[in-house]
């Protein structure tokens, strides 16, 4: 039998929304600083496009996350980052209550759960607070998940095609792995009416539901590449092959980051491992099932040899089932006197105060916040200052980050550096350190500020300034 929703009463919801309220202040306080090198580069392709029009028609590229492109384009190049953060601080923000609702189809506890390790994940807390289309992919995502599981409740009903169709739409314009979380769906779809149905009612339910599900799919699909065809092609901003190591660093930086650490992630493991031994498995047509399938997603990226394995946001949907079936195992512990809930009581404490040290750390960070750079100059520079860049890829984060500081700056990018500008700007994604005295154009500088990436975003700079 599937897993229908009980009813959820006013203390319940008085708890998810103090949980929720700790989400958002959490996100707000890891949204300040000026934007890294890709929301960046989002602001400033936004604001060269023009018009919403030419979202679509002219950025072909896998830094357009056409939604938040749209709500970047909406406040504005100069809006202050906060403002340009807000899309994704309320798509993250309300992925919460959602969360506790869908999962809470285990129980209260598991639905509160649910809310605490959503709002205070280091992942989600990342990704809900930066103005890119990861938020906005899980919330559409979420919202699919919860239409479905009440349509499954009883399958002979009317398929919810239309919220079901611009869940799925508005979620690949989002960003494009909701692919992923799509694929789960309809897997879990399937099997869970296969396993309840004869054979026949089966296959017609499934290819119900697959109709719009397949529609919007591909309508998303179609906005986002066919005007790409006659425009100049599709681009990426980089792009690394395929390699085992760098999937084992993707995922192994997912999982530690969806809880705060080593630890964290051991913690919910340890509660899957009990609850498997108190209760057993549960049955896949339940909401597990989802969450089982969503994290087997891991392997479509080996299984199709998909590049830039080592970038932990692509496996978003694999670490929404890794939190939620932990949610779920803590409260089946919950249940049960004795050892169980003492285990599960010492878990849940370890995960969260993990979660929340490692939100300090996001915080104190902000992507190693360019606009530092930018303080460092008017300082030293009130009226105005020219800046020399090595990579193209720092332009645009200097020059959103002087807009709206409201500061003249002029930037230099090679092969014309010389004569030597009177600052200096070295950012990169990796490899050797940034030096501490350059020599440029036969002057020497002398390091003035500096930012370091988190482990999730931002890229390592530093900011020179010539020695007379």
């Amino acid at each position: 039998m599937p897993d229908r929703s009980e009813p959820l009463h006013r203390r319940f919801w008085a708890t998810v929304t103090v949980l929720t309220a700790l989400g958002l202040a959490l996100r707000i306080a890891a949204a300040q600083g000026a934007l890294w090198l890709d929301e960046a580069w989002s602001a400033w392709s936004a604001h060269e496009v023009a018009t919403p029009l030419g979202v679509f028609a002219h950025f072909h590229h896998d830094n357009n996350h056409h939604l938040n492109t749209l709500w970047l384009q909406m406040v504005g190049i100069s809006a202050p980052p906060l403002l340009q953060r807000a899309f994704s601080i309320l798509c993250g923000t309300l992925a919460i209550p959602l969360a506790a609702r869908i999962v809470g189809r285990r129980g209260g506890k598991a639905g509160i759960i649910a809310a605490l390790l959503f709002a205070v994940s280091p992942l989600l807390v990342n990704y809900g607070s930066e103005a890119r289309g990861y938020a906005p992919m899980l919330l559409a995502l979420l919202a699919a998940l919860y239409v479905t599981a009440r349509w499954l409740d009883d399958p002979a009903a009317r398929i919810p095609a239309i919220p079901l169709f611009l869940a799925v739409l508005l979620g690949m314009l989002s960003q494009l792995t909701f692919a992923l979380g799509a694929a789960a769906l309809c897997l879990w779809v399937a099997v869970s009416l296969f396993v309840r149905l004869p054979r026949g009612p089966a296959i017609a339910a499934t290819l119900r539901f697959a109709l719009p599900t397949a529609l919007a799919g591909l309508g998303a699909l179609a906005l986002v590449f066919l005007p790409a065809l006659g425009d100049g092609g599709f681009r990426f901003g980089s792009y690394t092959p395929f390699s085992w190591g760098d999937w084992l660093h993707g995922v192994s930086s997912m999982l530690t980051a969806s809880g705060g650490g080593v630890i964290a992630i051991g913690a919910m493991f340890a509660l899957l491992l009990a609850a498997l031994a108190v209760r057993g498995q549960a049955p896949v047509t339940g909401i597990e099932g989802y969450f089982r399938f969503a994290i087997a997603t891991l392997l479509v990226v080996p299984l199709l040899q998909i590049g830039n394995a080592s970038i932990a946001r692509y496996y978003l949907v694999s670490a929404i089932g890794v939190l939620a079936l932990s949610a779920i195992a803590a409260a089946t512990l919950l249940r049960r006197a004795g050892w169980p809930r003492g285990l599960a009581l010492i878990l849940l404490a370890a995960i969260t105060l993990a979660s929340l040290i490692a939100d300090q750390s996001l915080i104190a960070n902000q992507r190693g916040d360019p606009g530092n750079a930018i303080a460092a100059m008017m300082r030293r520079a009130p009226t105005g200052a020219r800046v020399a860049i090595e990579t193209s890829r720092a332009t645009a984060v200097l020059a959103v980050a002087a807009d709206q500081a409201r500061y003249p700056l002029r930037i230099s990018e090679r092969p014309n550096p010389c004569p030597p500008a009177r600052f200096l700007f070295l950012d990169q994604t990796g490899g050797s350190a940034l030096p501490p005295q350059p020599e440029r154009c036969g002057a020497r500088y002398a390091e003035i500020a500096t930012g370091k990436a988190s482990n999730l975003s931002g890229t390592d700079w530093k900011l020179y300034e010539r020695i007379p």
